[in-house]
């Protein structure tokens, strides 16, 4: 059993491009529905787990992008799900002026700075009282390909729901998910009677979907499964 508490805050970044952070084809991009690229540095999902020190029940808490909140860093007050793409932005662009022209360079310590400046930001929005040890970000295309690689999810609509933005269409009752399905699934909030809050619902339904499947199967007790999560190297750990 743990010794200590673990807080994981899980990140879904609103990112348009490969592992190596290629910007995808624009075929790849139809087949994901991925929209116009206007917010690729927006941290649209935001789930805290913790784990309390002794093995007991998890809990995860979701925390709405549109939020408006004192951000990190100097920042001042904005939506939430800025704060990641304000300190990234700033770090690119300090990294420039000294004179750095590595783009992988500029792109990985940019990239630390939005992750500690969200966290920071998170931390200072629920009192300071947890501190948020463990991060784990993934993309679009590194959330495709997951839910492929665990061979979907099963979920369970009490309506049917269409939406012609994320391409969500889905009949009511239980269905497997995955792919572009599983995608649209987490992503839709047009056409849902609370919007982003009900977006937020569904995201936590498959997240709990995710990990039963994943405990049940015996995937992170089975080295030869836990393979199938090097999926998107966009996935940190700080």
């Amino acid at each position: 059993p743990l010794t200590s508490d673990v807080n994981i805050l899980l990140v879904g970044l609103d990112s348009r491009t490969d592992p190596h952070g290629n910007p995808l084809p624009q075929s790849e991009l139809d087949m994901l529905r991925a929209g116009p690229d206007d917010g690729e540095l927006n941290t649209d999902t935001m789930i805290l787990v913790h784990i309390p020190a002794g093995g007991q029940q998890a809990v995860a808490i979701s925390f709405p992008r549109d939020s408006w909140v004192q951000l990190a860093g100097g920042y001042g007050y904005n939506r939430l799900n800025a704060a990641f793409a304000f300190a990234h932005n700033d770090e690119a662009g300090k990294l420039r002026a000294q004179g750095v022209t590595d783009p992988v360079q500029i792109e990985q310590q940019a990239d630390l700075a939005g992750r500690k400046n969200l966290i920071a930001t998170i931390e200072q929005l629920i009192g300071n009282t947890v501190q948020i040890n463990r991060y784990a970000e993934i993309n679009l295309a590194g959330f495709y390909t997951m839910s492929l690689a665990v061979g979907g999810v099963q979920v369970c609509l009490n309506n049917a729901t269409h939406d012609d933005f994320t391409g969500a269409s889905f009949p009511a009752g239980v269905q497997t998910i995955s792919g572009v399905q599983a995608l649209s699934f987490v992503r839709q909030r047009h056409g849902l009677l609370r919007g982003d809050l009900d977006r937020i619902v569904r995201q936590q339904v498959f997240l709990g979907a995710l990990a039963h499947k994943v405990l049940s199967a015996g995937i992170l007790t089975n080295p030869a499964k836990k393979g199938m999560f090097d999926v998107d190297e966009r996935i940190a750990m700080i």
